[in-house]
């Protein structure tokens, strides 16, 4: 299983749980992320974890920030489409919320079925957890041109607003008319700022007449990654090679290869006593580091890895040494 999620993680800010939902709908803890555990493995990445079970059930990954320098990732993103009952109004939607490919894909699915478009490519901002507020103000409309709802300019989200990530989609609008019909674009700034922290802008600048609209795509692949890796779409390891790479590596042979050394040069290198446990440790390795790569869908960095494992010498193999051809019987190509 793999769980997109939105910390900053680099910085060791986060305690970050896994829990499971029991039948009397009460969430249990099954391990953190960095435990060693025999019966669940985790594993963090930037953006997603991925999550070996033995069970299928109700998951959630759950983090605790440390301190104040803990930080989630928001996506910025601002529509916009013209009043329904004002031919001269026209309407910004400024949204921040988790970045993560679903909670996009939420905003922009409710953006489409009221006719909004996209005005610029969504943004990362970083948000601490210092109890400050975030600020969305805009700025540089053509005054000459362009008026705005008097109050509206500047707005505001509470700190808790925005750190808790409630169920709706965090937004903002601002309404503007133009004094004309000759006005047919519009340009301006979206200031997205935490108080005391980070600042993002997103630059508008579109047409707001009908047949003139540029589109600005709702997803690049990196959006829909997570929700991709199902079915015939999801990247696989081809079965010849899975089997022959785990009927190689699940025995240590006399050259010291086991299923370890591929854990290790699959940079897969923590937690080992999950993979002791399992009937095929290589295969189970070989599932995760699948996950990891739905992404580019290439066996190079397999190859390689394999690669790297044939040059390998064990004390034995070093002291009397081995023929070229033996080497070279040790693994085949993998295309």
């Amino acid at each position: 299983m793999t769980i997109a999620h939105c910390a900053e993680v680099a910085a060791d800010n986060w305690t970050i749980r896994l829990k499971r939902q029991t039948q009397e709908n009460k969430w249990e803890e099954v391990m953190s992320v960095d435990e060693e555990s025999t019966s669940c493995y985790c594993l963090l990445e930037t953006q997603r974890c991925h999550v070996l079970l033995e069970h299928p059930g109700r998951y959630a990954l759950v983090g605790e920030p440390l301190n104040q320098e803990a930080a989630k990732r928001l996506r910025l993103a601002v529509f916009g489409s013209p009043d329904s009952n004002n031919s001269l109004g026209f309407t910004l939607r400024v949204y921040c919320v988790d970045d993560t490919p679903h909670a996009f894909q939420e905003v922009a699915v409710g953006e489409r079925s009221r006719g909004g478009r996209l005005l610029e490519e969504p943004k990362m901002m970083l948000f601490r957890g210092n109890t400050f507020s975030l600020q969305v103000s805009i700025q540089d409309v053509p005054q000459l041109l362009w008026s705005i709802k008097p109050f509206t300019t500047c707005q505001e989200f509470s700190f808790s607003q925005v750190w808790a990530s409630s169920q709706r989609p965090l937004q903002c609008a601002f309404s503007l008319e133009r004094y004309s019909h000759s006005s047919p674009q519009l340009s301006c700034k979206i200031s997205v700022r935490q108080v005391k922290g980070e600042e993002q802008i997103l630059q508008v600048y579109t047409s707001v007449v009908e047949n003139e609209k540029g589109v600005v795509p709702f997803f690049t692949q990196s959006d829909c990654t997570i929700t991709s890796q199902t079915g015939s779409r999801a990247f696989k390891i081809p079965l010849s090679i899975r089997q022959r790479i785990s009927a190689t590596f699940d025995t240590a042979n006399a050259k010291g290869k086991d299923w370890q050394l591929l854990a290790q040069k699959l940079h897969i290198d923590r937690n080992l006593c999950y993979f002791a446990c399992q009937e095929s440790p290589s295969s189970v390795i070989l599932s995760l580091w699948e996950a990891q790569h739905q992404d580019s869908g290439d066996l190079d960095s397999l190859a390689s890895a394999l690669e790297e494992i044939g040059k390998v010498q064990s004390p034995r193999t070093a002291t009397h040494g081995c023929s070229r051809e033996e080497r070279d019987s040790e693994f085949t190509p993998l295309g």
